[in-house]
């Protein structure tokens, strides 16, 4: 099946948004984090490799940084992070671990002085209530998962805190012009979870100042994540991205972002008392001829 609006809507909004968190206006992220890997015995990533996981999750792929990812070090010998000149080594940046080629083996000493983003960012086509109530919450840098829901843990996804959760909640076509052009409005929500007061604030604040932005489309053919949430080419500057669509590439305009802190009573009796949640919507529009 070949990818539809909705899906590149929702990638397009999630390097966005991704993009919006790592830009100067609030940079969260924390750059030369020492950070050691171990070899685990992953069942999702192909027998012709072997993981080593990262002390923390979400590493930042983006290169317009300060200090950015580059690499790691293999018994102290640094190895660049283009796997294309590593011997097939990527990095896995949503999950904080590096894959090997079966043949290195289970026993290397791998370190890294990373770049961590301080707010996980995800996607989801589960809606809001599954994901607060069959999903496990756990802490970035805890040794142990801490659950949100109060009652045994359910075997759903795993989101690591603080962490914003991005979804498409509705979508439709509206006539704008003659000869088949429709304003499509879509509404993508970020739900925002954390224990920190200031994060909480000042994503919520951040977000209301991302109104009225345009949102470039990326075709899905062209997103930069591949497998494993490795980069199909190395480096990776969002910004660039988005350049290379041309100034006729369709994008999509912010027409309207609100935040609320309300949820329903069936959730909060089973959350987590320490853990905070803002739902942020963003409304858009999108002028485009879906029928051509």
């Amino acid at each position: 099946m070949k990818a539809q609006f909705d899906h590149q809507l929702l990638m397009s909004f999630y390097l966005w948004f991704e993009k919006q968190l790592l830009s100067q206006n609030i940079e969260a992220y924390q750059t030369g984090i020492s950070n050691t890997f171990k070899y685990v015995d992953f069942k999702d990533i192909p027998d012709s490799f072997v993981g080593y996981q990262g002390q923390f999750r979400q590493l930042v792929a983006e290169q317009e940084i300060t200090n950015p990812n580059s690499g790691f070090f293999v018994g102290g010998s640094f190895v660049t992070g283009d796997s294309s000149e590593n011997g097939g080594v990527h990095t896995d940046y949503n999950n904080g671990r590096i894959l090997f080629p079966s043949a290195s083996g289970q026993n290397l000493t791998v370190t890294a002085d990373s770049a961590v983003k301080e707010i996980n960012t995800y996607t989801s086509n589960d809606d809001d209530l599954s994901i607060l109530i069959h999903s496990d919450f756990v802490e970035e840098g805890q040794g142990s998962q801490y659950m949100y829901n109060q009652s045994s843990k359910l075997d759903e996804k795993s989101y690591f805190l603080p962490a914003c959760i991005i979804t498409l909640v509705d979508s439709s076509n509206e006539e704008f012009a003659f000869g088949g052009e429709e304003d499509t409005k879509s509404r993508i929500r970020v739900i925002l979870l954390s224990k920190n007061e200031f994060i909480m604030d000042g994503v919520a604040s951040r977000c209301r100042d991302m109104v009225r932005n345009n949102i470039t489309h990326i075709p899905y053919s062209e997103l930069p994540y591949g497998q494993s949430f490795s980069l199909k080419n190395y480096p990776y500057q969002y910004d660039e991205l988005k350049s290379s669509q041309g100034e006729n590439a369709l994008v999509s305009h912010v027409n309207k972002v609100s935040v609320t802190t309300a949820v329903s009573e069936t959730v909060r009796e089973r959350l987590n008392k320490n853990v905070g949640v803002s739902f942020i919507d963003f409304d858009l529009s999108t002028y485009r001829f879906p029928r051509v």
